[in-house]
């Protein structure tokens, strides 16, 4: 199994009434510019990926010949944007690599008289384009600035995890080993922290934080092995013996980057706190969502001091762990209700046609 995006891209081209050639990082989590293929056909389907690099490299030398004039949309929605990972320093071998010598030779000598830092753009530094507009998927980042300021390109904001999580968990929505019965709870807290490393290390010192704490699951209750791909699937056993997600985020700084992490619990109706930047509760709500106030303290979702918000959270938790056995079950009854109209709006074509109205007004307007 590989963690499917494709489809993700061929609904972002046709709710963008296929005016854009849409660009995305295949396989999923890359962000090398060797990784960046076009959505024009779905190479993907029983090819390996050097085939579908040949095709690619192909295409782009056509349409570079060709100057065809077609605005490009740049899809970085799976990871969080990273401006200097992709500055002239650290794309040397990659652009060596990437293109067909007669484009190398045209990136060197422009480099050369003083034409630089095209950053993402690099994967087609010849393509006369009437536009170019970088998809993203964080709010409140240093790194959209950067893009902005770089004048390379528009920059566009859409929840794309969304609309890949209402594929991935579709089957969330009837599954009703998911219901939890008081007398089957193993833990109040669940916690998934498979990686980390990069953007990620935050969790090693939450982890680090939690481990005397009681009622606690760290990983699956079912011991599975966690793999890339683990992403994809909700594991209902899980999610029917806890009481709440504590959701540790891809990123836990200033930015708000709500991934698949967040909409799994959402989508098996599970209550959660979160780790992200401040304001990520306020931009759950802001799609139609509830949560979880007064029932758990969420006054962490304001505080700006990412260590301070974490403590926090943890603090909550103690809280919560410390009421009797009779508050804590009457927490919970009030929050599943939260989750659940939460599940049922997840679920709601309305909420799938707000996140495209949204994508089609940040990227066409």
């Amino acid at each position: 199994m590989s963690v499917p995006t494709y489809n993700l891209y061929n609904f972002v081209a046709q709710a963008l009434e296929n005016r854009y050639i849409i660009k995305y990082f295949y396989p999923w989590g890359e962000k090398r510019l060797r990784n960046i293929i076009d959505h024009n056909d779905d190479y993907i389907n029983g090819e390996t990926y050097d085939n579908i690099m040949d095709k690619i490299n192909m295409y782009h030398i056509t349409r570079i010949k060709d100057h065809v004039k077609i605005p490009q949309l740049l899809c970085h929605d799976q990871e969080p944007l990273d401006f200097d990972r992709h500055s002239d320093d650290n794309l040397i071998e990659e652009i060596d690599h990437i293109h067909p010598r007669s484009v190398v030779e045209f990136i060197h000598k422009a480099q050369a008289s003083g034409f630089k830092n095209l950053n993402l753009r690099y994967i087609a530094p010849m393509y006369n384009s009437a536009q170019w507009v970088l998809l993203h998927s964080e709010l409140n980042s240093p790194e959209v600035v950067k893009y902005q300021y770089s004048g390379l390109f528009k920059c566009a904001y859409w929840w794309s995890h969304a609309v890949l999580a209402r594929d991935w968990y579709r089957f969330a929505e009837y599954d009703n080993r998911l219901i939890r019965q008081s007398q089957d709870i193993k833990a109040n807290f669940l916690i998934y922290a498979r990686a980390t490393s990069g953007t990620r290390a935050y969790r090693n010192e939450f982890l680090e934080h939690v481990k005397d704490i009681d009622n606690l699951q760290i990983g699956s209750f079912t011991q599975y092995q966690a793999s890339s791909d683990s992403s994809a699937i909700y594991d209902y056993y899980d999610f029917a013996h806890s009481n709440c997600s504590v959701i540790l985020e891809t990123v836990f700084d200033q930015r708000v980057h709500l991934t698949e992490k967040t909409l799994r619990p959402i989508a098996c109706g599970h209550p959660f706190l979160i780790l992200n930047g401040p304001g990520a509760l306020e931009t759950i709500r802001s799609y139609g969502f509830k949560t979880f106030e007064p029932f758990i303290n969420e006054s962490y979702d304001k505080e700006q001091a990412s260590n301070k918000r974490m403590h926090m959270v943890i603090k909550e938790m103690q809280r919560i762990n410390s009421l009797s056995n009779e508050e804590q079950t009457n927490i919970w009854k009030e929050c599943n209700l939260i989750a659940e109209y939460n599940k049922q709006l997840f679920f709601n074509d309305s909420f799938l046609s707000s996140v495209k109205a949204e994508l089609q007004k940040n990227v066409l307007v």
